[in-house]
C-alpha cells in the first residue's frame, strides 16, 4: 500500500476544531484525484479545491488503527485510471476539502491506483462519522496493496520501455525504407547517367566516322585536283 504525505487543510482544521468544541461529528464522504502537482503541502494549507481533477468517488474504506488514528483507503479501478494520480483530496459531506495527500510517486495511468491516507486526532471517533464508509477491521486486509502498487509501477515501466522499443523499431524501419528509396533513386540516376554516357559515346563515334569520311572525301578531291593541274 503506497503511503505518502497527508495534511489537513485550513478549512479541515476549522471543521475539526468546531466539531470538538460543540460535540458534533464531521463526515468524510468522497475523494478527488488530480493530475497536477500542487507543490509543497503543509498542515493548515489554504486550498479550497483541487485543480485538474479527473476522478471523484466515495471513500473506498477505512481502517481504525487505534483510538486516535484512522486510515482511509482511496481506490481507483484500473479501467478508471486514465491519468497520473499526483494529488488526492479528501472531502467532507458538505463539500469541504478536508485534507490533501500526495503519494510517494505519481501513480501511473492504466493501473489500479490505491492510496492509504492516515489521520491522527485525539478520540477521533468522537469527531468523525464513518457510518457510510466500508469498514476494514484488520490492517492485513490491505497489506497486499503494497505489492499491487509496486507491481503496477513496474508493469507501467515495462510498458513504457516497450513503447519506446516499438518507436525505435518504427524509426528504424522508416529509416531503412527511406534509405532504400534513396539508394533506389541513386541507382536510377546512375543508370540514367550511364545511358546518357552511352548515347554520348555513340554520338562521338558517329561524329568521328563522319569526320573520317569527310577527310577521305577531301583527300580524293585534292588528288583529282592535282592530276587536273598537272595534266
Amino acid at each position: 500500500m503506497a503511503e505518502g504525505k497527508t495534511v489537513v487543510t485550513e478549512n479541515g482544521l476549522k471543521a475539526l476544531i468546531e466539531a470538538s468544541s460543540v460535540g458534533k461529528q464531521i463526515k468524510p464522504a468522497y475523494f478527488k484525484v488530480s493530475e497536477q502537482d500542487v507543490g509543497d503541502i503543509y498542515p493548515g494549507i489554504n486550498i479550497e479545491d483541487l485543480p485538474a481533477v479527473w476522478y471523484q468517488a466515495p471513500i473506498s474504506a477505512y481502517v481504525p488503527v487505534n483510538d486516535s488514528t484512522v486510515q482511509f483507503i482511496l481506490d481507483i479501478p484500473q479501467d478508471k485510471a486514465t491519468k497520473y494520480g499526483k494529488t488526492f483530496g479528501l472531502y467532507l459531506e458538505d463539500g469541504t476539502l478536508f485534507a490533501v495527500a500526495k503519494p510517494p510517486y505519481p501513480f501511473p495511468p492504466l493501473m489500479r491506483q490505491r492510496f492509504k491516507v492516515q489521520f491522527v486526532w485525539e478520540q477521533i471517533d468522537s469527531v468523525m462519522n464513518f457510518e457510510d464508509i466500508p469498514f476494514y477491521e484488520f490492517d492485513q486486509d490491505v497489506v497486499h496493496l503494497d505489492a499491487v502498487s509496486a507491481i503496477s509501477l513496474a508493469v507501467f515501466d515495462i510498458q513504457e520501455h516497450l513503447t519506446v522499443l516499438e518507436q525505435f523499431k518504427a524509426d528504424y524501419y522508416r529509416f531503412k525504407v527511406s534509405a532504400s528509396e534513396k539508394l533506389s533513386n541513386h541507382e536510377e540516376r546512375i543508370s540514367l547517367n550511364e545511358q546518357k554516357l552511352s548515347d554520348h559515346e555513340l554520338a562521338i563515334l558517329e561524329t568521328s566516322a563522319a569526320f573520317g569520311d569527310q577527310i577521305l572525301q577531301n583527300s580524293l578531291e585534292i588528288g583529282l585536283l592535282k592530276q587536273y593541274i598537272g595534266g
